[in-house]
Formats: structure tokens, C-alpha cells, sequence
């Protein structure tokens, strides 16, 4: 015969307010003050409204993480490309954007890498010239350091401000050109196999990765390389041909999103990468394109700042990706 103390069970606990989701996963408890049971679930990756940047803008330099994110630099619209080009730095808190201390050259297309402390902002463009200057932020301001070897603008920043490397984009057409920085200057080190520009990129010095863009010939692009820290090897193709995307994380974990695709539209598709192939995953909000040159977090979790749509027009939105995303649900019984 079965005993009370055998068949008792457990002691749900008893609330009454929810607890965080993301702390509370697999737990079961009852919340008193609405009268229901409640379990945390974690789900698929997707995409949330963050703060909106303070000015209208595209074609940044990125750094940082999404709770600790800087933009600088980029391509205000208007009143025509030719005089349009920004100086404002912005920092990210996970919440708002706040204006700090200005690059001191304004350009677009700029190379970004880094951290919201310690960045790097490379090459860009005042149109029509494409620049060489370097500048690194210590968290406070801006420093011009050595020049680029080639002047570009619309590459692929990786790295940190001290180890960086810059790879493709236009100089006088585009460029396979591949330069890395040590701190204090630039050398040339082996070419990507594709010259492009407006790729996704992401990594370290020695494990990069490139995807999509713009090369010779072509308005749009699938390819995606990786850098081992000494020569490129292509691998899988995205999805979706893109040129513009976006791009966070690591040459084994990367998320690219946005861009501008075929037919001339603006892509919300985002492609998780797992070090051999792409697969997709929760779209944008909004579809929208120059959200290259640099990366803003993780494969888990980045941010998407600003861009242009097909009008064009330039945007302040801010979109936050999370992979999982927690969620408490009622349970429920009969």
C-alpha cells in the first residue's frame, strides 16, 4: 500500500511576481497574485527594437557588444553623398545610444574593429576620395595613427585595436588588398580570393571570416572565406546573395543579416554560420542595407544600428538579435 509520504511529490513554490525568464528556465512555480502556475522556456533566436541611434545614418564603423556597442563615422544622406559625412561617435548601453567625443576626419565606409573602450576606425570616404587614415579610440577619444597602406573605403575590419586586419573593399576599383595592423602599423599580408566590397566580417587576427558583398562583375555576392592567419579559403555559400549585410561574432559562429539582395530589395534574412555551413533563422524586422564594417557582438547576441533603405533612406533603428530568447508561460492544468 502506497504511503502519504510516497506519493507526496514536491513543493512548487509560491510568488507573487514572475522572476526574470532567462534566470528562471525549466523551473515551475505558482504565481499568487494572478492564480496560475508558471514555467520559463527558452526559444528560438530572434530579433527585438533596441534604443534608436541619434542621428539618421549608414555605412558606420562598428565595434563593441550589444549591451556595450560603438558606431562612428557613416553617411548621413543628406544633402548629397559629396557633403554628407560624419564625424559623431555614439556608445551603446544596452538600452540607449549616447553622442560622445568625434572622429576627427568625417568619412563613410570606414573599417571598424574593437571594443566600446578600445577601437580601431581605418580607410573610408570622403566621395569621391577613398582615404588611408587611421584612427584609434581609447574610450575618451580619438588618435590619428599610421596610415593604411592602400586607401579604401567599404572593407572588412577584424580584430581589436591593437590586431587588426582590413580586407577588400575599393580603392581605384575593388580590391582584393589584405593589411593587418599590430598597434602602430600596417603591413600586407595574402589577399582574399574574391575582391569585393560592403562584406560581413568578423574574428580575430588569426580566424576571420568574410561574407557576401559586391565583387567585379557582380552586384551581389554568396561567397564566404576564412582567414586561418595566414592565407583565404573559400567555403560554403550563403543563402542569400547580399551585398551591405551586416555581420557579429567569429570565423566559427557568425550571424549575417540584412543587406541589399536581387531585384534590388532589402534583405531580412539572417544566416547563422556554425564553421561549415549557413542556416537561417529569425528575419529583421526591417529589411535594410550598409550595415557593414565591423562587428557588434556575438552570434547570439549583436546588434543591427542604423542602414538605408531602397528610397534611400537613412535610419535610426536599432534591433537587438538573442538566441535564446526566455519567455514565461502560464501552465496549464486540468
Amino acid at each position: 500500500m502506497a504511503t502519504y509520504k510516497g506519493i507526496q511529490g514536491y513543493t512548487v513554490q509560491k510568488l507573487s511576481s514572475d522572476p526574470t525568464a532567462s534566470e528562471a528556465v525549466g523551473q515551475l512555480w505558482y504565481n499568487s497574485s494572478d492564480g496560475k502556475f508558471k514555467i520559463s522556456v527558452a526559444g528560438a533566436g530572434a530579433w527585438a527594437s533596441g534604443g534608436a541611434i541619434a542621428t539618421s545614418k549608414a555605412s558606420m564603423g562598428h565595434a563593441g557588444t550589444q549591451t556595450a556597442g560603438l558606431i562612428f563615422g557613416g553617411n548621413q544622406g543628406t544633402p548629397s553623398p559629396a557633403d554628407n559625412n560624419i564625424t559623431a561617435t555614439e556608445t551603446y548601453n544596452g538600452t540607449a545610444w549616447t553622442e560622445v567625443n568625434n572622429l576627427n576626419l568625417g568619412r563613410q565606409g570606414m573599417g571598424g574593429a574593437g571594443t566600446q573602450t578600445a577601437a580601431l576606425g581605418c580607410g573610408g570616404s570622403d566621395p569621391p576620395t577613398r582615404k588611408d587614415e587611421t584612427e584609434i579610440w581609447n574610450g575618451t577619444c580619438w588618435t590619428e595613427v599610421a596610415d593604411l597602406l592602400v586607401a579604401k573605403n567599404n572593407g572588412a575590419g577584424i580584430g581589436t585595436s591593437t590586431a587588426a586586419l582590413y580586407a577588400g573593399g575599393y580603392s581605384t576599383a575593388m580590391t582584393a588588398s589584405n593589411e593587418s595592423w599590430n598597434g602602430t602599423s600596417w603591413t600586407e599580408l595574402n589577399n582574399i580570393n574574391t575582391a569585393r566590397d560592403q562584406v560581413a566580417s568578423g574574428g580575430i587576427t588569426t580566424a576571420g571570416l568574410v561574407c557576401g558583398g559586391e565583387p567585379p562583375g557582380a552586384q551581389y555576392s554568396t561567397e564566404t572565406e576564412t582567414w586561418n592567419g595566414t592565407s583565404w579559403t573559400e567555403v560554403a555559400d550563403l543563402n542569400t546573395q547580399r551585398v551591405g549585410c551586416g555581420g557579429s561574432g567569429l570565423s566559427t559562429l557568425f550571424l549575417a543579416y540584412g543587406g541589399n539582395k536581387a531585384s534590388s530589395t532589402n534583405a531580412t534574412e539572417t544566416e547563422a554560420w556554425n564553421g561549415t555551413s549557413w542556416t537561417e533563422v529569425a528575419d529583421l524586422a526591417t529589411g535594410r542595407t550598409s550595415l557593414y564594417n565591423g562587428s557588434q557582438g556575438t552570434q547570439v547576441s549583436c546588434l543591427a544600428t542604423g542602414g538605408s533603405d531602397v528610397t534611400p533612406a537613412y535610419l535610426t533603428l536599432t534591433e537587438e538579435y538573442s538566441d535564446p530568447t526566455y519567455t514565461n508561460k502560464t501552465v496549464t492544468v486540468s
